[in-house]
């Protein structure tokens, strides 16, 4: 870059390393007597006042920009459209449905396996003691939670890879795992 192009950038507040060009404007005298002068018209032209154009010579400007244009009709005037807004009220309030029944079905029924859901039962009051499911129940309640698609070798599969993970998994990354029985 010529010093000269250096200087009116500076002039201009476009140059940025100040101390290479004040030491460059030390050491050559000439350069520094062009940048005296470039300082002194850039102040003359700052403090020269601004100069309004006359108004018919506005209007002249005006009428020949519309004379080149091409002719086209004015539309009305209309509102912005917030079509994406009126998209977006459906799908909250569909995302916010699905998280009201997810937190409902992540909470459950309200039912419990441990001991108070045992206290609660009919008969436990009472001291009676409880009978043994037979075998014919119990299968029953079996063939109940496994579904009919369901072939042995994918179950035992699928429980062996659920084993591995839950070995795997730190205690205390994902909190206490908790079994989920449904109805």
């Amino acid at each position: 870059m010529d010093d000269r192009l250096r200087l009116i950038r500076y002039l201009y507040d476009e140059e940025v390393d100040e101390s290479a060009l004040a030491r460059r404007l030390s050491d050559d005298p000439d350069l520094y007597r062009e940048y005296e002068e470039l300082a002194a018209t850039k102040r003359a032209l700052d403090d020269r006042p601004a100069h309004r154009p006359d108004a018919a010579v506005v209007d002249q400007v005006v009428d020949q920009a519309r004379t080149a244009a091409p002719p086209s009709e004015d539309r009305p005037a209309r509102a912005p459209s917030h079509a994406w807004a009126r998209r977006l009220q459906p799908a909250g309030a569909a995302l916010a449905l699905l998280l009201v029944i997810g937190l409902g079905w992540w909470q459950g029924d309200g039912t419990s396996d441990g001991p108070a859901a045992d206290a609660a039962a009919p008969g436990a009051l009472d001291g009676a003691p409880r009978q043994a499911p037979t075998t014919a129940q119990t299968r029953s309640s079996d063939a109940d939670a496994i579904p009919a698609w369901d072939d042995g070798e994918e179950l035992i599969r699928i429980q062996r890879r659920i084993d591995r993970l839950q070995a795997r998994s730190a205690p205390d990354r994902w909190g206490s795992l908790q079994r989920v029985s449904r109805p």
